[in-house]
């Protein structure tokens, strides 16, 4: 039995019947010199790696009450074939097809009752390609042990032989009875209104910490954005779209101006909402959007399939007319922003997953979502921008190339509109996750990508884009 983590448990207590917390990714594969690739073929993959992944055999299982937090166990009747699927992508297969599907995909919640994972394998892609949806929920992994499970799944080599498991994999253990876990409930239970306290004063001293920095200092993150038109109450369907740009060309941009990737990365974000945004005719003007910036915490080499993340908040400086005054605006808020989340976060805190019991915290978060609390509130920020570091060599499936990785991630209420970057040889992949009800056509902002790169090259004298091939095998433009 392995008790869950904190922020684990507390992606367990946001989910609604609207709020998904599944993750996933699209991955494309090229079958072109490895024949007899297919359906079958991944399923023997999937057999024969799993057991490297043994968490993926785990289940939840819930503490009578909802008094403590959930624990893994392993599931004695698991069985592969309910978590594979197959599924032909609408003609002619193209990208747009394809993540239709996708968006399909992600509407529909995992099921508490079997390991948290669903594997999907597509069939019928332009070209003769073939993909994957690799959906996980949140409380099983965060984005960058979802990176890291491809080293599970996939080779370096077309040939590659498969890994033979350790002899030290990781067990949840045996089923614990309903019974031991009220018992040890009520020994948790019992310290919880202290655990309050101790919060509730870290969370002051946080607080104070933060009000500290930011009257120490100028270029300070902002506090809340602009409502626009993804920032209302979310439904349950999802859409999804994808775009994909030249590394090189970003690496060239983020030495010119001598700021890093990631500000380049939130700049290119920065342009396209703005195209996307005034093509509606709802651009703010004397305001700029804020997009809250997943940070990893895990420490380096560190590859447990878990959650360490923090999050902070940058200005994307969508009010800023100029691209080179904009990405230097973003690159003094990323700075300032990191360094005060490392500020904050040196007055250790736990999280209040693990301070508050399921029950208080499925309680108040029930609240919330059936009183539309988040929709009366301001914006404190617009949309998550989410950028997960992935392998600059190739990388291969039972034979076939990976030619592109697409994540798709959570959007929440009020925040109708996430964008994740996967970098991956010597290119980077975007995926635009949206609610259909909020963004009309998610390939607005995602075709915009493209334009928010070619401003910033412009500035810079850098010349046009790179093309790009493609996952599907044609060339971005």
């Amino acid at each position: 039995m392995k008790r869950l983590g904190g922020t684990d448990a507390l992606f367990l207590s946001l989910e609604t019947p609207e709020w998904h917390q599944h993750i996933g990714g699209l991955t494309i594969f090229d079958p072109s010199d490895a024949p007899g690739f297919g359906f079958e073929r991944a399923v023997e993959i999937l057999e024969e790696r799993l057991p490297l992944a043994p968490k993926f055999r785990w289940r939840l299982k819930t503490v009578p009450f909802e008094l403590d937090r959930p624990v893994w166990v392993e599931d004695e009747s698991f069985d592969l074939s309910r978590h594979i699927h197959r599924v032909g992508v609408p003609a002619p297969g193209g990208e747009r097809e394809t993540a239709e599907l996708v968006g399909q995909i992600m509407t529909h919640q995992l099921d508490r009752r079997r390991p948290l994972w669903e594997y999907w394998f597509l069939e019928g892609i332009v070209n003769g390609r073939m993909a994957a949806v690799l959906k996980f929920h949140h409380a099983l992994l965060d984005g960058v042990s979802g990176a890291s499970l491809s080293t599970v799944l996939l080779d370096l080599e077309p040939d590659a032989p498969t890994p033979e498991p350790p002899d030290d994999l990781e067990s949840a253990g045996p089923e614990p009875s309903d019974a031991e876990l009220m018992a040890r409930s009520i020994v948790t239970g019992l310290r919880t209104p202290g655990r309050m306290v101790r919060y509730g004063g870290r969370l002051l001293q946080r607080g104070a910490t933060m009000l500290d920095y930011m009257r120490r200092h100028d270029d300070v993150p902002p506090l809340s954005g602009p409502r626009v038109v993804w920032n209302h109450k979310i439904g349950a369907r999802r859409s999804f779209a994808m775009s994909s740009l030249s590394l090189d060309d970003v690496k060239k941009v983020k030495d010119h101006f001598g700021v890093k990737v990631n500000d380049v990365a939130l700049a290119i974000c920065s342009g396209a909402l703005r195209s996307f945004l005034d093509e509606l005719g709802e651009l703010p003007q004397h305001e700029s959007l804020v997009a809250g910036v997943p940070i990893s915490t895990r420490a380096e080499g560190d590859t447990a399939l878990d959650n360490q993340i923090a999050n902070m908040m940058v200005t994307l400086a969508t009010d800023v007319d100029d691209p080179a005054e904009r990405l230097q605006a973003i690159h003094r808020s990323s700075t300032s922003a990191k360094e005060m989340t490392e500020a904050v976060r040196a007055r250790k805190i736990q999280s209040i997953g693990e301070t508050a019991p399921p029950l208080m915290l499925n309680l108040a978060i029930r609240s919330i979502y059936g009183t539309n609390t988040i929709s009366r509130l301001p914006t404190v920020q617009n949309l998550v921008i989410s950028n997960v570091p992935g392998p600059p060599f190739p990388m291969y499936f039972g034979g076939a190339k990976v030619t592109g990785i697409f994540p798709g991630s959570v959007i929440v209420d009020g925040q109708g509109l996430n964008i994740t970057l996967f970098s991956y040889m010597d290119r980077i992949d975007f995926g635009i996750a949206c609610d259909p009800d909020l963004v009309d056509d998610p390939w607005m902002p995602a075709h915009a990508i493209q334009k928010g790169l070619a401003e910033l090259m412009d500035a810079a004298d850098l010349g046009a884009p790179t093309p790009v091939e493609d996952s599907f095998g044609l060339t971005t433009d």
